[in-house]
């Protein structure tokens, strides 16, 4: 049997089985069996309300500046240790590697936080999105509380710009404001 024989029956499937060919399709990037599974599909009509691709991208982005600070967490908490173990074994210099690099962590952190909640509240969206998914995911009483280790902890953005500087010549680091004008022109906000 050729492929067009076979997709003279996708009318046929299921919409699971539709939609497993298609993630398969989209995968290999196989325009040409998309295009297929997309005429076989029955159509279905609606509307939405007018902000419905704004609040999309915006759960996208809560989610993934959530997923990008528990990754910085993690480094801080690896980093941190790291320093911890070096100084027990009397390597003080490479005990402080280890401490700026948890520091440069915890600024990445609090860049991530403070750059979203600004626009979070620039909008006027619910304050507590962390709080409403780690019911499901995570403790959120240990993120604050690492959280409030991190803020004490961060680098500065001059200490930041200094210790990029000193590792790769270059000091340029995104401050909060940077981070902000990037995160309003990726969801086509306007600008204040």
């Amino acid at each position: 049997m050729n492929i067009k024989n076979l997709r003279k029956n996708y009318g046929n499937l299921t919409k699971l089985e539709r939609l497993s060919l298609a993630d398969n399709a989209i995968g290999n990037d196989d325009e040409s069996e998309i295009d297929a599974i997309i005429s076989a599909s029955p159509r279905e009509s609606f509307s939405q309300v007018d902000y419905y691709d704004l609040l999309k991208g915006i759960t996208h982005f809560r989610l993934c500046n959530l997923i990008v600070r528990l990754n910085y967490v993690m480094l801080f908490d690896f980093f941190y240790q790291c320093g911890i173990e070096n100084l027990i074994n009397k390597s003080s210099s490479k005990a402080k590697k280890y401490f700026d690099e948890a520091r440069m962590s915890a600024f990445l952190y609090c860049r991530a936080k403070d750059s979203w909640q600004q626009v979070n509240d620039e909008l006027g969206l619910r304050p507590n999105f962390d709080k409403e998914i780690s019911e499901f995911l995570f403790a959120y009483d240990l993120l604050i509380e690492k959280e409030t280790v991190m803020h004490e902890l961060a680098f500065s953005l001059d200490e930041a710009k200094e210790m990029m500087k000193r590792k790769t010549g270059d000091e340029t680091v995104k401050s909060v404001e940077d981070e902000k004008k990037e995160i309003r022109k990726a969801l086509e906000l306007p600008e204040t």
